[in-house]
């Protein structure tokens, strides 16, 4: 096995306790504009600034420019990426053309094409 199957397989061995995971938040009264992710088993809840959607817009009319009006572009939608319980909800997702949900109606992560996300500028060093 490869070091990426050997992820994948970690990813669908605690799928059930990440479900678990999402299906506690739901039930949490989290505030408008609080974007939650499970990261490596811890919950991270972070805030939206008013400029978050105008930045994702921006790079999904970016995405249509390129990719036309039908490309595949989620926006804080879960998605499963290989690691212990990593359940990241991209500010963008693009996702390869032909694309489907699986049986639990998710988005695939070996589908992802390109991953957008916004970061305040606070999150940088400056030198």
């Amino acid at each position: 096995m490869t070091i990426l199957e050997d992820r994948i397989k970690m990813v669908d061995e605690n799928v059930e306790s990440l479900d678990q995971w999402f299906e506690r938040l739901e039930r949490i009264p989290v505030p408008e504009g609080i974007k939650v992710e499970v990261v490596g088993g811890d919950v991270f809840m972070t805030p939206q600034r008013s400029v978050h959607w105008h930045i994702i817009r921006r790079i999904t009319r970016a995405l249509e420019d390129r990719f036309g009006m039908d490309v595949e572009a989620q926006s804080d939608v879960r998605i499963d990426f290989p690691g212990h319980q990593n359940g990241f909800c991209p500010d963008v997702a693009k996702l390869r053309e032909g694309s489907e949900e699986d049986s639990a109606g998710r988005w695939l992560h070996q589908d992802v094409e390109f991953v957008g996300l916004t970061l305040k500028t606070d999150d940088f060093p400056r030198d």
